[in-house]
């Protein structure tokens, strides 16, 4: 079951939001950091997430799920024999 936080954040006059104290802490956002904001147009939503400091170690293990039943190195010597 997902767990969301909903909490509310007003638009300042230049445009200006804080992120509240729950949600810093829970993302242990700090001062200095980035976040990338994306807006979702068929769900009509906006995502904000922090910028990983590093993309390759934030993605590192993405989809080993994937590999349980085949080691990928053996995938990959398959299909390059099928070349």
């Amino acid at each position: 079951m997902e767990h969301y936080i909903k909490l509310e954040s007003e638009i300042r006059t230049k445009y200006q939001i804080t992120i509240p104290e729950e949600i810093r802490v829970k993302a242990k956002l700090a001062v200095g950091d980035k976040l990338l904001w994306q807006y979702d147009e068929v769900r009509d939503e906006i995502i904000v997430m922090p910028k990983p400091k590093s993309f390759s170690d934030k993605l590192w293990g993405l989809g080993k799920e994937l590999w349980i039943d085949e080691p990928s190195d053996d995938y990959v010597r398959k299909e390059r024999d099928n070349w």
